[in-house]
């Protein structure tokens, strides 16, 4: 399996077993690879984070969300009910959610290599982040299907 397989492949261990065990959500991976089709196509907004990494390759990493899968999120997370949560803590909960999943991927992928993960930042998920111009496909996308809605995920290198 090349690299881009194998990320791919510890992506999607990472990220099922983080929404599983830390915010007790199953998840299913869809075929589906069109993240503007998950953003524009809401009727809700949806909240995005992205952190920039550097290791053995640098790119950034990202998560997409529609606000009320954020809200059920940061409550399964906290113990909290939606209703009482401020959007300050569902930032952080989508900043951490992509902090662990980047950071699981990329032991998953090598854990003798040392990744340096940026700080998560919110970003505006209509504006993807750009992607390597050498001409290669350098992109990963995972798409995830819960109980409720679907978000994904998104690796760039380059």
């Amino acid at each position: 399996m090349n690299r881009m397989g194998e990320l791919k492949e510890a992506m999607k261990d990472s990220i099922s077993e983080i929404l599983e065990t830390m915010f007790f959500t199953p998840v299913e991976f869809s075929e589906e690879q069109d993240l503007n089709l998950l953003i524009r196509s809401r009727e809700e907004p949806v909240v995005s984070a992205q952190l920039i990494f550097n290791g053995p390759f640098a790119g950034n990493f990202s998560v997409f969300a529609p606000v009320p899968l954020a809200k059920e999120l940061t409550a399964n997370l906290l113990g909290l009910e939606e209703e009482n949560l401020g959007r300050e803590q569902i930032e952080a909960t989508i900043k951490e959610l992509l902090n662990m999943v980047a950071g699981k991927t990329f032991s998953l992928y090598d854990s003798q290599s040392v990744f340096d993960l940026g700080v998560p930042d919110m970003v505006e998920a209509t504006e993807l982040p750009p992607v390597a111009s050498n001409g290669q496909k350098n992109e990963i996308t995972v798409i995830v299907e819960t109980v409720s809605d679907i978000l994904g995920f998104r690796l760039a290198i380059g």
